[in-house]
């Protein structure tokens, strides 16, 4: 595997109702499956769309193919990939954080939303421009979606030490299921860690 050629595939079908660009972000629909016939063993693919709110599906990015509307291909699950970005900003430092963001096939420093650590190598020659990334993309669990604040804690101890450790955490609004949260402050007082998260606004 590389970032060039990645190998962990999914069959997709595009039914964003748009061409979908070679390295985009897609999110996953739904998961039909053919059953299997005499001839031929039984096969699936994934219904995939443009990224966006309401869609709390995984994320994946296809190859360096156009697939048209309707069409079928390919989408990558691949850790270390090339994804396509916005080309009207600069190119992401080693190790920036970008993310997808609403209605747009591409990723972008501005969408406030997280999953890919740039490797510090863009192609800018290529249509479109794009980036080499280490992904580590998540969704939120179902419950953070449905509620504005939730928090847990946590303790240990030795004979030598103790500690503690507490995350809360707020939503100025209910987002919708498949938002992100993000870390948006830490602090320490009395030997108690405290981080803060709220949802990202890309998606919210």
């Amino acid at each position: 595997m590389t970032a060039l050629a990645p190998t962990i595939s999914v069959v997709i079908q595009n039914d964003s109702g748009m061409t979908i660009p070679p390295r985009s972000i897609v999110v996953a629909l739904s998961v039909e499956t053919i059953q299997a016939t005499a001839n031929n063993e039984a096969t699936s693919f994934t219904h995939v769309g443009q990224y966006g709110c309401g869609k709390p599906g995984n994320i994946m990015v296809t190859g360096n193919i156009s697939i048209s509307s309707g069409a079928k291909g390919l989408a990558y699950f691949d850790q270390f990939i090339y994804v396509s970005i916005d080309p009207t900003i600069s190119d992401p430092a080693p190790g920036e954080q970008w993310g997808p963001s609403d209605g747009s096939w591409v990723l972008t420093r501005n969408s406030n939303t997280i999953g890919f650590f740039a490797q510090g190598h863009s192609q800018n020659g290529g249509i479109p421009k794009r980036s080499m990334f280490l992904r580590t993309f998540e969704r939120a669990p179902t419950s953070l979606c449905s509620s504005s604040s939730s928090s847990a804690s946590s303790s240990s101890s030795s004979s030598n030490t103790s500690s503690s450790q507490s995350v809360s955490g707020s939503s100025s609004s209910t987002a919708p299921c498949g938002c992100i949260t993000v870390v948006t402050g830490v602090s320490c007082s009395g030997g108690s860690l405290t981080v803060t998260y709220g949802q990202a606004r890309g998606c919210c």
